[in-house]
């Protein structure tokens, strides 16, 4: 679990620090976007991965739901397109919350433990 926290902590960081030089030279911004793959496999890979040990966690299940939310509005965004359109944030804002709401959670149980 520790190892876990201290990959997501560098998975994070990295984004971070792309998005800040991008501010200085326009070919961060798109570093920054290829960072963010990375980080959101491995999050939803160690969300799996722990599963069983996080069945009775509601921030767990609560983070699992917004997963689901987020590839459900991905695969079907050609339906919903018309309805998010004004709320565009909807779709874009989820996977940082996500990555933040999994950062916590993952943090708390590796500071338990």
């Amino acid at each position: 679990m520790k190892i876990a926290n201290k990959i997501n902590y560098i998975l994070v960081i990295l984004p971070i620090t792309f998005l800040v030089l991008g501010i200085f030279d326009e070919k961060f911004f798109f570093y920054f976007l290829l960072s963010l793959i990375p980080l959101g496999i491995f999050q939803v890979g160690v969300a799996i991965a722990y599963s069983s040990k996080f069945v009775d966690n509601l921030h767990y299940r609560i983070y699992t739901y917004g997963v689901m939310l987020f590839f459900s509005l991905v695969f079907t965004a050609q339906f919903w397109w018309d309805y998010l359109e004004p709320y565009g944030g909807i779709a874009y804002g989820l996977p940082p919350l996500l990555a933040i709401y999994f950062s916590i959670i993952l943090y708390n149980k590796t500071k338990k433990s």
